[in-house]
């Protein structure tokens, strides 16, 4: 006698499947030790950062949250949580050395279940003002050399619109471009005349405050700056093992590693389906 399944539970299966199969993601590398990171410039402004904030005063909501550090030479934009993750994982190492390997994670990271492997919370973004360009350092997953790439600061030809808003208590303008394939709209304010902004953003006569693409696939908000007559170090893991490339060889890597990372690595794990992949540059 054979079983047969009904059709339509059979679909629900294979959506169940699929759902589940979309939510893994690449696992992260092992933490990086805090405790060997140099300094490479000072700051006295810090800006916070909400990624796709689905409430953003709740940090917990946050995709990611990040930070911009501006000096006088030299700003880097980097995770927050994924160096917090860090730094309570080199802590916790040193306190226990006779643990046979690193903790992989000693913290939430503010959004449990999200915040897996990804270019834009494994990388440190490094604009150099006097040489007037941008590198970025990519800790890579498990199975991949780590990747740097230098390339001539990013220019977005902006378009200034007379449109206001509040954001993050300043008051800001609209400013709209198309950088790399897709359009973005950002918010900058005057009140701060910093050229500078989250990620690759800048070049207009102020801070960017919130910046985000057309669909609203990344949306990078301002929740708080600190501003301290003190100054901060702006520190720089140590990346003498990173592989030097091209910006065009870094992107076919991250595409791989997003849309078939077990084969990218050699693996032999079953098959699995993987999130669409919808990067920030296209081009």
């Amino acid at each position: 006698m054979k079983f047969r399944v009904p059709v339509i539970s059979f679909f629900i299966f294979l959506a169940l499947i699929c759902k589940i199969s979309a939510q893994l993601h690449v696992m992260p590398n092992i933490p990086r030790d805090v405790s060997v990171m140099t300094a490479v410039d000072s700051c006295k402004v810090r800006v916070w950062y909400a990624l796709n904030a689905e409430d953003i005063k709740d940090y917990h909501s946050y995709e990611d949250w990040h930070r911009l550090e501006i000096g006088s030479q030299m700003s880097k934009y980097y995770s927050y949580f994924v160096y917090r993750n860090d730094s309570l994982c080199t802590e916790q190492s040193k306190n226990n050395p006779v643990y046979l390997r690193v903790p992989r994670r000693c913290d939430n990271l503010g959004n449990p279940g999200k915040h897996l492997w990804s270019e834009y919370y494994n990388t440190d973004f490094f604009k150099n003002f006097s040489e007037g360009t941008l590198t970025q350092y990519t800790f890579m997953p498990r199975g991949v050399p780590h990747h740097k790439y230098t390339e001539n600061m990013p220019v977005q030809n902006w378009t200034l619109l007379e449109d206001t808003a509040s954001i993050a208590g300043y008051l800001c303008q609209k400013a709209t471009c198309m950088f790399r394939g897709r359009n973005f709209e950002a918010w900058f304010t005057p009140e701060i005349p910093i050229g500078n902004g989250p990620w690759k953003f800048g070049g207009l006569p102020g801070l960017i405050l919130k910046v985000y693409d057309a669909d609203s696939l990344y949306v990078f908000e301002c929740t708080h700056i600190d501003f301290s007559q003190y100054a901060f170090t702006i520190q720089k893991h140590d990346s003498r093992n990173y592989l030097d490339i091209s910006r065009e060889k870094y992107r076919k890597i991250v595409k791989n590693i997003n849309e078939d990372y077990d084969n990218f690595i050699g693996g032999r794990g079953g098959p699995r389906i993987y999130p669409p992949y919808n990067p920030l540059e296209l081009e």
